[in-house]
């Protein structure tokens, strides 16, 4: 609501519009690549809410290439609008515009990380995964903070995925020494401590990250939950179910899964 107010505004219009435009690109602040395509190579179709996303953020380009301070900038959200798409033809011009933009500057964070993006839409993981460790040897910048925190995070969850733990942890709390209330790095890194078992120090940090969404993600809260069932805290794994149960009523996992076996724990 305070960005559509001020898109109009002499001097925040422009920040306003460049917000809004990422928000409608991205509403449920998740890698435009999650969104699960149709397996097997068939051809993806956007959904209804997908498509008028793009549309919105589509006309807002247009609003802001008039007042744009930054024209880089306005053509990094031209290309996340167009890798937002999904065909192959918008997601080729995309990254040949990612590509003459580091032919022009090779450390332009902006554009390594959506080529990035790129590359994870094309399934081009290794490809990605290389681009974005050139980020974690590069010193921090004030104005490109944002996508250095995007570009650490998406390498600590390939770490991750790689059983590279430590390696996430490490690119974990770089993110948390500039921003204690990056909700996505505390769940990365309790994430990285539960794949090592390290349920208690997990639960601390899915717990900051469950009162960052503000109690109100079904997700942390069921791991959260969990990681307390696993230290055999069931009373406080009960109370995170039930907040999750009272938001979220046919989420049957946690009831299952977590609520039930904690209960159960609790009786003489």
């Amino acid at each position: 609501m305070e960005f559509n107010l001020s898109r109009k505004d002499s001097d925040w219009g422009a920040e306003s519009l460049v917000h809004m435009i990422e928000l409608y690109l991205n509403p449920d602040q998740e890698g435009v690549w999650e969104d699960k395509g149709d397996e097997g190579g068939e051809p993806y179709t956007l959904d209804e809410e997908t498509s008028d996303n793009i549309n919105v953020a589509q006309a807002l380009l247009n609003e802001l290439k008039p007042i744009a301070k930054d024209v880089r900038r306005v053509q990094i959200l031209e290309n996340y609008t167009l890798l937002s798409t999904k065909l192959k033809s918008n997601i080729d011009r995309a990254m040949q515009s990612f590509i003459d933009m580091l032919d022009y500057d090779k450390d332009y964070l902006p554009a390594i990380l959506g080529m990035s993006t790129g590359f994870m839409i094309e399934r081009s993981q290794h490809k990605a995964r290389n681009l974005l460790k050139r980020v974690a040897k590069m010193e921090i910048s004030t104005a490109d903070g944002e996508d250095f925190e995007k570009a650490n995070l998406l390498l600590a969850k390939f770490y991750v995925d790689k059983g590279k733990n430590d390696l996430a942890q490490d690119l974990c709390k770089r993110c948390l020494a500039q921003n204690k209330s990056c909700s996505q790095a505390w769940e990365i890194l309790a994430l990285a401590m539960e794949k090592d078992m390290d349920y208690r120090n997990a639960a601390d940090c899915y717990e900051k990250a469950w009162k960052l969404e503000f109690e109100a993600s079904a997700t942390v809260g069921f791991k959260l939950a969990f990681n307390y069932l696993k230290c055999d805290m069931f009373v406080e794994a009960i109370d995170i179910c039930e907040k999750v149960l009272s938001q979220y009523p046919d989420y049957p996992r946690i009831r299952t899964e977590i609520l039930q076996k904690a209960q159960t724990s609790l009786r003489p």
